[in-house]
């Protein structure tokens, strides 16, 4: 394995207390995701796709959010999206699960007559499981809320109308449309008809102001999963865990975008079973992927299903050798 050019920064980037990998920093601008087109790969499920970028600069190592939905620490402190931050060297930037930093190369140490070594992972470690029924908490059943019926004696619409059609000579206590007339009489009659309008129009009017909460994958009702899923050309099992229908559908774009992929079949195969399989590629065995899953104890996840997952999800050109671990 070669090692970074010698005397260049270094980025360090552990999980758990341990060093999974070492990069050599340049003059390029990295990106950190979860995806494989990222400069600094970091594969969890609390990091965004493109979830912030760093550079080098004559003052430090320029850190920017970019806008990712669990953010960007450094220290204690969040940072805020799209705001270039300057990182001490040493001072630890959090990523999901991750712990990134930096040392200059002036405080680099060199051991003479040894090359510095590239810190890879141990042999026995293995990262944490990012999906799996048993670490995601259960999603509840939502709350449904009723929109409230129009209060009365008249329909605060009633306001909007031209003056002429409203009471001259109701009163109003300064909370509200006029109920009663001064001299005691009924409220007016196109005040209480415009309620019947109030009770129609605005529960209307407040789903349409959170309309876009029908159309996400993470709020929308639990009956609505399939026929967003039908727009993209899915297949969801209603027997699957809400959760997991749920997830699906969140990575439906990604999970297309690398369809025909090793990491988009081994992706694929993790959002729908939870497990994440082991998929390598033999220079004697061209155009063939090699595939270990190991299925834990007590899971509902049959191995047909998973060699469904493969052909359907597999680059056309490319056979498998499915195997299964104990």
């Amino acid at each position: 394995m070669v090692g970074p050019p010698p005397g260049s920064p270094l980025l360090t980037i552990s999980l758990q207390g341990q060093v999974v990998r070492t990069i050599a920093l340049g003059d390029q601008v990295l990106t950190i995701g979860r995806l494989p087109d990222n400069g600094v790969v970091l594969p969890d499920q609390s990091v965004s796709r493109r979830h912030a970028e760093i550079r080098l600069d004559p003052s430090g190592l320029v850190v920017t959010d970019l806008g990712s939905a669990g953010g960007t620490f450094v220290g204690t402190e969040a940072l805020l999206p799209s705001r270039p931050v300057v990182v001490a060297a040493g001072d630890p930037i959090r990523i999901g699960p991750f712990v990134l930093s930096w040392a200059p190369a002036a405080i680099r140490i060199e051991i003479p007559g040894r090359a510095l070594p590239v810190v890879a992972p141990p042999d026995d470690w293995t990262p944490p499981p990012r999906i799996s029924e048993s670490n995601v908490v259960p999603i509840e059943a939502r709350p449904r809320f009723t929109s409230a019926n129009a209060l009365g004696p008249v329909s605060r619409y009633l306001y909007d109308m031209p003056a002429i059609f409203q009471d001259p000579g109701a009163s109003t206590n300064g909370s509200g449309p006029p109920d009663m007339s001064a001299d005691g009489k009924k409220a007016p009659f196109l005040g209480r008809m415009l309620l019947i309008f109030e009770s129609l129009w605005e529960p209307l009017e407040q789903r349409q102001n959170a309309i876009a909460m029908y159309y996400d994958p993470r709020t929308c009702p639990a009956e609505f999963l399939s026929w967003l899923a039908s727009w993209l050309q899915l297949s969801i099992d209603r027997h699957w865990p809400e959760p997991r229908r749920r997830r699906l559908l969140r990575e439906a774009m990604d999970l297309y975008r690398w369809r025909g992929t090793s990491y988009g079949l081994s992706r694929m195969i993790e959002v729908c079973t939870g497990i994440t399989p082991t998929i390598t590629e033999d220079p004697a065995r061209p155009y063939t992927f090699q595939i270990r899953v190991r299925i834990p104890p007590g899971s509902d996840v049959r191995r047909e299903f998973i060699e469904y997952l493969v052909k359907a999800h597999k680059p056309a050109h490319v056979g498998y050798a499915l195997e299964f671990a104990a």
